[in-house]
């Protein structure tokens, strides 16, 4: 249906009614990183309000906390099915999802849940992008396996934690993408993950072929996610092909216990992988829709029971590595490729005419446009949360803590239209009471802790809120001292979009930002090199060579050992002294992001003797403030 707006502040729905562009939670202006007030295009906030206004406007949910008073707890209350009623009395009922039938008869979600997140003890970990740390027996990119490495290592050397980059699920084509945060779905796990020999009934397929063909893909140091998905698909099929008549009950409970999910995950996969695109506009028009599959389903009923045993492989050699040792920090990406499965099964509750992205600010001149189409905040409402609520519980499913990748998604998101610059962008707000409380509420069930990356442009009110819900922040040292850092956040040196020490010291990253042409405050991060080789005793104008870098990373790490982060984190690209960011935000083919490999294999790098020294300094810093 074509809409005109008599004004930008108002847009028609259905029904006849006019909201307001603040009834659908677009403010009229923001307020930059510098201070300064911006008005985003009256072009950009029509789309937006036709965009998300286009539906019924959904009644908030009751939010409450278990045992507690509640007035709007008036008429009946039953689960979210609508059976087992009984009277609503005012007292909120034991933590969980119900609706609302109040007497008036409007329906209305209510979620019940504790009052605050569980809290860590202070402690530190490794952080890692998992595809990165190979092992010697990898198949040219970090697996499961190699985790459960990591997580053992960890816990020896008296570390509490390890953050690993999003182990989210990509498409199953040729070239699977690189970005860990442009999945194909955020419910569902990454299969060039899967150690391939550690395979339950591996041993009853022939793949020594592969298998040496996949460790000799770790003498390149770029990781080549097409020619290890080749070589892991064919394994996988081999294993498949010698199992699949006699899997164990395991498998099956698990299969049936995620029910229709699961399976129209695996159709998306067999779809993409016939059609040779994850892109399902591309399909016949029949497979736009999950509800257009049944007839493909029953034709390719062996495939997609393949793809949904490969998820259930998938998901026992995470478990075990979230098992093995230190508390796996699970990170959760912003959202998820327009193309990919999430927006196939949600897409009546996705804007595609958008992409996420930030404004711009002083890292990031230009602004961002990120690929990933925002999810539209009342239809997210009129469905009870479902997609949100199925990804918290996917994460948490063995992870014992969560980062929350640019937490801001829990308030508002950044929408620039499709096509246009960051400049053209506009906020819209989503619904954080509600989202807060489903975080307390599944994190609690299973003892887990939440940091949320609140970097950036970040709008007043969300880190006292943050405080409130007893959710840690995130901080980097080369963006903020660290005698200023709060104690209530994870600390680290850097993120996976900045400079390491080693880039940071030689003055690498610098020249690698100039070669590619990308604009950044130069002045400003000489000034941070020259601090940082100060705190070192290296003379900046100096050779540096690895002693230098050396003294660095031990330098940078006394201090953030001493700062009063709850959690301190060292990154393994700093521990092997890795000069290049794993992302170089705003680019594309210019830098092989995603794609760097550490420089040794991950069981060497973790016994190095900077590896030894990093650890003592951070368990000495711990028990220091403890002390």
């Amino acid at each position: 249906m074509s809409m005109t707006f008599a004004t930008a502040e108002r847009c028609p729905a259905q029904g006849g009614s006019m909201p307001t562009l603040a009834d659908l939670g677009i403010p009229l202006t923001y307020v930059d990183a510098h201070g300064n007030v911006h008005t985003p295009p009256a072009a950009t906030l029509t789309a937006v309000a036709h965009a998300i206004g286009a539906g019924p406007i959904v009644e908030q949910p009751v939010v409450c906390t278990p045992g507690d008073l509640c007035p709007e707890l008036e008429g009946e209350l039953s689960d979210l099915t609508g059976e087992d009623a009984w009277p609503a009395a005012g007292v909120a009922p034991d933590a969980g999802y119900y609706q609302l039938l109040t007497p008036d008869g409007r329906r209305r979600m209510v979620i019940s849940a504790p009052a605050r997140l569980p809290q860590p003890a202070r402690g530190w970990g490794w952080s890692v992008q998992l595809y990165a740390a190979r092992s010697r027996g990898s198949w040219g990119i970090g697996d499961f396996a190699d985790l459960t490495t990591i997580t053992t290592a960890a816990a020896s050397a008296g570390a509490t934690s390890v953050l690993i980059s999003p182990v989210h699920a990509a498409a199953p084509i040729p070239s699977p993408q690189a970005s860990p945060y442009s999945p194909a779905s955020r419910q569902w796990l990454q299969l060039l993950h899967i150690a391939v020999e550690q395979v339950p009934g591996a041993d009853a397929a022939d793949i020594a072929d592969l298998a040496a063909a996949g460790r000799a893909l770790n003498g390149e140091r770029l990781i080549r996610r097409d020619a290890v998905w080749q070589l892991k698909l064919a394994a996988l099929e081999r294993i498949w092909a010698a199992n699949r008549d006699e899997l164990p009950a395991e498998h099956d409970q698990w299969v049936t216990g995620h029910g229709q999910d699961l399976t129209r995950f695996a159709t998306w996969c067999v779809l993409a992988e016939t059609y040779g695109t994850a892109n399902w506009r591309q399909w016949p028009s029949e497979h736009h829709h999950p509800d257009g599959t049944a007839e493909f389903a029953a034709a390719h009923a062996d495939r997609i029971a393949f793809y949904a045993w490969a998820q259930w492989v998938a998901d026992i050699q995470f478990g075990l590595a979230c098992r093995a040792g230190a508390t796996v920090v699970a990170d959760i990406a912003v959202g998820f490729d327009s193309s990919s499965a999430d927006a196939w099964t949600n897409q009546d509750q996705v804007c595609f005419g958008f992409e996420v992205g930030c404004p711009p600010d002083r890292h990031n001149l230009d602004g961002q446009g990120w690929g990933l189409p925002p999810l539209n905040p009342v239809a997210l409402v009129a469905a009870d949360f479902a997609p949100f609520i199925t990804m918290v519980r996917a994460a948490l499913r063995h992870a014992g803590a969560l980062r929350i990748d640019h937490v801001m998604q829990l308030w508002r998101l950044f929408w620039v239209p499709a096509g246009a610059g960051a400049a053209a962008g506009a906020y819209v707000h989503y619904p954080t009471e509600a989202m807060l409380a489903i975080l307390r509420l599944e994190a609690d069930r299973v003892g887990a802790w939440v940091v949320g990356e609140d970097m950036g442009t970040v709008a007043d009110g969300v880190r006292d809120m943050m405080a409130r819900d007893g959710m840690l922040g995130y901080r980097a040292a080369l963006r903020l001292p660290v005698d200023q850092f709060p104690e209530a956040v994870m600390g680290a040196s850097s993120t996976h979009d900045q400079a390491t020490i080693a880039g940071t010291l030689t003055g690498s990253d610098c020249d690698d930002l100039r070669r590619i042409g990308k604009s950044a405050d130069f002045d400003q991060l000489d000034g941070v090199r020259r601090e940082l080789a100060a705190v070192a005793g290296v003379d900046p104008d100096g050779p540096i060579g690895p002693a230098e870098i050396h003294a660095a990373i031990l330098a940078q790490y006394r201090r953030l050992a001493a700062c009063r982060a709850r959690v301190v984190l060292a990154s393994l690209d700093d521990v092997g002294a890795v000069a290049e960011r794993p992302n170089m935000p705003g680019t594309v083919a210019a830098w092989p992001n995603w794609c760097l490999s550490l420089p040794r294999p991950i069981e060497e790098i973790l016994t190095e003797p900077l590896a030894c020294e990093l650890a003592q300094v951070l368990v000495r810093g711990v028990d220091d403030l403890h002390a």
